[in-house]
């Protein structure tokens, strides 16, 4: 086998790939010894994959997406990619870094949480909600206010000694049209994103990637509301409202037999930062309220 080109060093992890990650480039390193993940490419038809949804078999998880190409991911080390004919490069960077790669965590038995991180000397901020609750939004506008990028969809997220630690994920991030005339960030946009048309990848100046996972002080639940509030969540409140919004992929979870290992992470997790949930309007003349709400939880 030839050797792999690409390595990243992710979540912890020193990652070999056949496949080159412009999303990650900022997380590129030099070969460092075995890889603790490697991504390949067959050309071969990806064996037993599913036309809809997950299957596991034994250690490997295989999933397919029409007139894209199937993946399988195998004992959390790794990820081989079986391309479709007409497949590109970006369809198949996307379903790798979201999917696959999120499948892999599981496997490994990470907590891979869906959301938008900011910190700020070195204490973060994870905004969670379902979508279109404004998590992009929301990490764009601190981002405006001189905050650093930590992540931007899916992240390594655990409990260790009296904190929750992130590991940062992402310097890019995904905003849509109105967002970017807002932050006046036109010059950042890199690309359109690929399912939807007003959505776009951009540029971030100030950013975490490849810096080592920092303590997160506050997980905060994104909703709709009159008005602009923060609220400290307590309890199983706080373990129900952190689970509900940042679980990626709960079909994975369900195949994989992982509930009860995912559910034990998100109750240590929880127990260790505190959960609130910021309600707004859903308009841009209310994100300058929440941002200053959210900004007190570094000064609190």
């Amino acid at each position: 086998m030839m050797p792999l080109p690409f390595h990243y060093r992710h979540s912890g992890l020193v990652i070999a790939s056949a496949l080159e990650l412009p999303e990650w480039e900022a997380f590129a390193c030099d070969p460092q010894g075995d890889a603790d993940v490697e991504i390949s490419i067959s050309d071969e038809p990806c064996p037993d994959c599913p036309a809809d949804g997950s299957v596991a078999v034994g250690e490997a998880l295989r999933f397919a997406v029409e007139g894209i190409g199937g993946w399988q991911v195998e004992g959390g080390r790794r990820i081989t990619l079986h391309p479709g004919l007409t497949a590109a490069p970006p369809e198949l960077r996307l379903f790798t870094l979201g999917s696959a790669w999120g499948g892999l965590g599981y496997q490994r038995g990470f907590a891979m949480w869906h959301g938008s991180a900011v910190a700020r000397a070195g204490r973060a901020i994870l905004f969670c909600g379902d979508a279109g609750a404004g998590k992009s939004t929301m990490a764009g506008a601190m981002l405006s206010r001189g905050a650093g990028l930590v992540a931007d969809d899916l992240s390594r997220i655990e409990p260790w000694q009296e904190h929750a630690l992130i590991h940062p994920s992402s310097a890019r991030i995904k905003l849509w049209r109105e967002a970017i005339d807002r932050f006046g960030w036109d010059e950042r946009i890199l690309q359109r994103d690929y399912y939807r048309e007003d959505k776009y990848h951009c540029s971030v100046g100030d950013h975490l990637a490849g810096e080592a996972a920092l303590p997160m002080i506050a997980i905060v639940t994104l909703e709709e509301g009159e008005q602009v509030s923060l609220d400290r969540l307590t309890g199983v409140e706080a373990l129900e409202a952190a689970m509900k919004h940042t679980m990626y992929r709960p079909e994975m979870i369900e195949v994989l037999g992982a509930w009860g290992q995912q559910g034990a992470l998100g109750a240590q997790i929880a127990a260790k930062c505190p959960v609130y949930r910021l309600r707004r309007p859903k308009d841009f003349d209310s994100l300058a309220r929440a941002c200053d709400a959210a900004e007190g939880l570094w000064s609190g």
